[in-house]
């Protein structure tokens, strides 16, 4: 930076004391320089733009939650939550955003306080940002156990929906050709474009044509065929096997299934 006592040319941009009329250049000022205002107002743009941010976020959750709690006041602790959790992806980011600038804000006021302002409203909006962003934090942690339930319920949910799609390709197939499938890759006879259809985690299911001894020794008399997913686990004959007998859907199951398997 140049020094207070010097100025700049406006001809060709030199740099000439603050007194000097003329330049080397040959320009000359033919009127002395506007003179230097009597006192700066502090610079606080930083502050003001956290705290404002802030209370946007303060103002937009307020009205968002309040509806939730409205809407479902039975169950509004876990509306709130869970609203909150969906919410902390729009405004985490802008939290720690507004963190930042009341941070910067308080170091600028500190070191040059002549030309910076609003400490005392960065310090503000430093407490009001880190403690939003904790109370988020919290919800968050507190729903993860929820979160890991829902998830498996999801799963569980589109495994079975899989299973379903499935019966409904073998009985296609039953129709057509008077027989079950032995294998599920026969199912591409009805439709060459068929994609082996797996389970929610990714593994195959297990196929099996029930012959007349398993179906014996079945609780309920189930004489056509049987899907298996193996679950989250991935062992088959758990407890958290997803079966599909008859188009009936069983849970857990110790029977090993017979016949052959894809």
């Amino acid at each position: 930076m140049r020094r207070e006592s010097e100025k700049a040319c406006l001809s060709c941009g030199r740099w000439v004391a603050r007194e000097a009329t003329a330049c080397a250049c040959g320009a000359r000022w033919v009127a002395p320089g506007p003179p230097e205002p009597e006192f700066r107002v502090p610079r606080v743009g930083k502050p003001v733009a956290a705290v404002s941010a802030i209370g946007v976020v303060i103002l937009v959750e307020a009205i968002i939650l309040a509806h939730e709690v409205y809407v479902s006041p039975l169950v509004w602790t876990e509306a709130f939550s869970s609203m909150l959790v969906y919410l902390a992806r729009f405004f985490v980011p802008v939290l720690l955003i507004a963190a930042y600038l009341a941070y910067r804000g308080c170091q600028q006021a500190r070191r040059a306080p002549e030309r910076y302002g609003g400490e005392q409203v960065a310090r503000v909006g430093l407490v009001a940002a880190v403690l939003l962003l904790l109370v988020h934090a919290g919800v968050f942690t507190a729903r993860i156990p929820r979160m890991i339930e829902n998830g498996r319920l999801r799963r569980e949910a589109a495994t079975r929906a899989n299973l379903y799609r499935l019966a409904w390709a073998i009985e296609a197939y039953r129709q057509q050709y008077g027989t079950y499938p032995r294998r599920l890759i026969d199912l591409q006879e009805l439709d060459p474009n068929l994609k082996p259809v797996v389970d929610a985690w990714g593994r195959e299911f297990v196929y099996s044509a029930i012959s007349g001894e398993v179906a014996a020794a079945a609780p309920m008399p189930f004489q056509r065929y049987q899907l298996v997913s193996k679950g989250p686990d991935g062992i088959l004959g758990t407890a958290d096997d997803i079966v599909l007998r008859d188009d009936v859907l069983l849970g857990g199951t110790n029977v090993e299934p017979q016949g052959r398997r894809r």
